[in-house]
Order: structure tokens, then C-alpha cells, then sequence
């Protein structure tokens, strides 16, 4: 029976994929060992969520000794701990030096540049970094939905929407992430180029799925780069969808020195938390994905689909996401060396696990674009 460490395993995160990873034993025996700063929450999960069956431990991730302590004897280590723009590689590599694969449920690009490095595939162990919903999911789904049906995809809308609650981890790491993006603002993908200012911000939107009118805020990321360049697309355009009073999108413009690490970061945190809870008050929290993709079909016939994506709960299915990762590793799934998990993880057996746990709240696959779908109640799926 493999053990598997999850580093911050009783967080919001963490004690998701603890869960998820539990519940699995039929199809991936596991002994869990949950770690974090607090040594009581660790116990007090092993003991309420897991019966017993697991071992607490605990660990600080800026504590060399303590990290090397709690990944000896890992087949794998699962990191869901603090933010991860500021942890970098310190789980990875004390996973790594402890011959166990390593699955983080954030990482993000500084992350996944320092673990190509370290050459994995000759070592013959296996990283995943952003093994979460957003990268993750976001990059993964689209995947799959040019597995259904098309022979040649060619033009993905993508539109992803949160309102929900940010931990202080997750607004400093949210923050942190922005640094030096400035391209990728209104930029879009075309013709196998990026193009810088080619799209508009869209405000007072009344977009397809979403509950009320929305601001749409066009970007190019890496993982959306990287999804055009891999899919082979001719376009690709992807948008954030800011709902609510819209008070975090105005703060985000308040915070330019906080992004890119100078100023008091842990201040500009709080202040975009609180904003986040503000744009939340008196509703209800939902993560929404809305993946429209044309393409050809079979015989060339002209072929548009629309992967609609619901949820109410970030950290679970981030957590949930990040457990069926690593499942897929202990499988033996995911080759050596360091991936995006969007880019390493089989797509179609993930979104059927993923599915099958009752964590999305919503999964619907139709025929047609969004805009021509409005109102529409029942997909395919």
C-alpha cells in the first residue's frame, strides 16, 4: 500500500484531496499521512474524516528538516499548503530528494520552470504542477471537448467566472500571478501568433449561463497559450467574468505594486479578500466554465459544441481535481519528468472520475454556440 503525504492536508484544499483520496482505496490502496503546521487539525482530520486510518504529522514548509521528515518513506507527495507563488519548490524538492513523485494543486509557471530543470524523466519521477480548477481544469476540459466529435478544432471561447470567498494564501497568490502580465491583457490567439490588444474589455454583459450582467475581461495566459498551440486552433479567446458588485475588479487596479511583490503584500491580500466577500454578499458562491469550440466534425461537416461547467465550492473541486491527479500517477498514467497537469493527465478518464465524485454541481455538453444557447436548461450530457 503506496503512502501518500498531503502537505496542508487540512486546509480547505488539502482536506478535499484527503477526502477524495480516501475515498478511492477500491482503485488506488493508499496510506495517508496528513501534515501541516497545527498538529491537533491533522489529527482531528485523521480522526473524524478518515476513522483512524492515517497518521498526522507535523510540518512547516520553510522548515527543511521538518519537510525532509515528513516526505521519507512518500510514494508520493501531495503539496496543497500556503501560497505557492511563495513556497516555489520547497515541497517539490523535498519530495523529490525523497524518491517520491511529487502533485501540487497550484505551482503555476515559476514552479513548473524550476522542476524542468531538475531533468525528472532520467530519475524516472514524475511532477505535476496546477493540478487544480483554474490552471487546471480550465486547460484539461477544453481537452476533452475536442475529443467529442471534432477531427479539427479550430476556434475556442473560453469564459471562466468565480464568485467566492479568497483564503489570504489565495489572494496572495492571486496577486503574485498578475505580476508582469501585462501582455497577456487583451491579447488573443491567432493564426499560431500571440496578438497583443486585439480584444476589449466587455462591461455590463449579459453573457450565456451567467446569472446577471458581468464584466468580461479578455487575457491570454500561459495555459490558454499553450492549449491553442497544442490543439493546433486558428483562434483562441479567453476571458475572466467578473460578477457582483464588481468591487475586486477595481481593487485589482488599486494593487499594481502589490503584484509584483513590492509594498505590503499581506495588506493587499486582506484588502482584495475582503473585497471578494463583499462582491458575495447576499449570494450564493458558484465557479462557472463555459467552453465554446467550432471546428470540423466527420467528413468535414462544420462542427460547434459549448461545455457548460458548474460548481459552488473553489477548494473542492481544486482539492477533488488535485486527488484524481494524483491517482493517475500512482496509476502509472503520467509519464516522467515535470508536466502542467492540464497537458500530462488523460482527459477523458479524469472528467469521468471527476464527474462521478457529485462535486461539480453541473456538467452539460450541447450542440451550438453559447450565445444561440441562452436560456437552454439540458445539454447532451
Amino acid at each position: 500500500m503506496s503512502l501518500v503525504g498531503v502537505v496542508g492536508g487540512y486546509g480547505a484544499v488539502g482536506s478535499a484531496a484527503v477526502r477524495q483520496l480516501h475515498r478511492c482505496q477500491s482503485a488506488t490502496p493508499v496510506r495517508l499521512r496528513v501534515g501541516g503546521r497545527r498538529l491537533d487539525l491533522a489529527q482531528r482530520l485523521v480522526r473524524e474524516q478518515l476513522g483512524g486510518a492515517g497518521e498526522a504529522m507535523a510540518v512547516d514548509v520553510y522548515d527543511d528538516a521538518a519537510l525532509r521528515r515528513f516526505c521519507a518513506g512518500c510514494r508520493l507527495v501531495v503539496n496543497a499548503s500556503a501560497a505557492s507563488y511563495q513556497v516555489v519548490d520547497r515541497v517539490a524538492r523535498a519530495a523529490l530528494a525523497a524518491g517520491a513523485d511529487y502533485v501540487d494543486a497550484g505551482g503555476d509557471h515559476p514552479l513548473y520552470d524550476r522542476l524542468v530543470r531538475l531533468e525528472l524523466a532520467g530519475s524516472g519521477r514524475r511532477a505535476l504542477v496546477t493540478a487544480g480548477m483554474s490552471p487546471g481544469l480550465t486547460g484539461l476540459l477544453p481537452r476533452w471537448l475536442a475529443g467529442q466529435g471534432f477531427t479539427e478544432p479550430r476556434r475556442l471561447t473560453g469564459y471562466v467566472g468565480v464568485l467566492d470567498r479568497l483564503t489570504p494564501a489565495g489572494a496572495v497568490d492571486y496577486l503574485l500571478s498578475l505580476a508582469g502580465r501585462d501582455q497577456e491583457s487583451q491579447a488573443v490567439w491567432r493564426d499560431g501568433a500571440r496578438v497583443t490588444r486585439a480584444a476589449t474589455t466587455r462591461t455590463d454583459l449579459l453573457l450565456p449561463f451567467f446569472p446577471g450582467r458581468v464584466t468580461a475581461y479578455p487575457y491570454l495566459g500561459y495555459e490558454a497559450e499553450r492549449l491553442a498551440v497544442r490543439l493546433s486552433l486558428a483562434e483562441l479567446r479567453w476571458y475572466a467574468v467578473f460578477d457582483g458588485g464588481g468591487r475586486m475588479l477595481a481593487t485589482l487596479g488599486r494593487l499594481q505594486p502589490a503584484m509584483s511583490g513590492h509594498g505590503d503584500l499581506a495588506a493587499a491580500a486582506a484588502e482584495l479578500a475582503a473585497a471578494a466577500e463583499l462582491d458575495l454578499f447576499g449570494r450564493r458562491p458558484y465557479q462557472l466554465m463555459v467552453f465554446e469550440l467550432a471546428g470540423l466534425g466527420p467528413d468535414r461537416v462544420e462542427l460547434t459544441r459549448t461545455l457548460v461547467v458548474r460548481s459552488t465550492d473553489t477548494s473542492a473541486v481544486t482539492g477533488t481535481a488535485c486527488a484524481l491527479a494524483a491517482g493517475q500517477v500512482l496509476a502509472g498514467g503520467v509519464p516522467a519528468g515535470a508536466h502542467f497537469a492540464a497537458e500530462a493527465l488523460a482527459p477523458e478518464p479524469l472528467v469521468a472520475a471527476l464527474r462521478a465524485t457529485g462535486v461539480l454541481g453541473g456538467f452539460e455538453l450541447f450542440d451550438g454556440a453559447a450565445e444561440q444557447l441562452a436560456g437552454a436548461e439540458e445539454g447532451a450530457l
